[in-house]
């Protein structure tokens, strides 16, 4: 048995986790804090596939919208801007005039 898979079984045994499932969350939020290339390159990808939004991809990247637009640019990743059609639009401006 690899050290690291009885240093897992361990922090179970002892409690500190309640399953292997909450052991590996743990980890791997402390990894992506620890390793900002690392949460940037996750935040990105989750966004290119349309996982989630710009401005939650900049929150998990720890960057303003502003900055991880820029960063989109630099990975040469397409930021999609939906369109909303003239009459949707239209019947929005209305509804606000009123």
């Amino acid at each position: 048995m690899k050290l690291i898979e009885r240093e897992i079984n361990i922090l179970l045994e002892k409690g500190y986790y309640k399953n292997k499932e909450e052991l590996m969350d743990d980890a791997c939020r402390s990894l992506l804090r620890n390793r900002p290339h690392l949460r940037i390159d996750v935040a990105a990808t989750l966004y290119e596939r349309a996982e989630i939004s710009l401005t939650k991809a900049s929150e998990i990247a720890g960057v303003c919208v502003e900055e991880f637009k820029e960063i989109l640019k630099d990975k040469g990743l397409l930021m999609e801007v939906s369109s909303i059609p003239k009459e949707e639009l239209d019947k929005q401006v209305k509804f606000i005039i009123k």
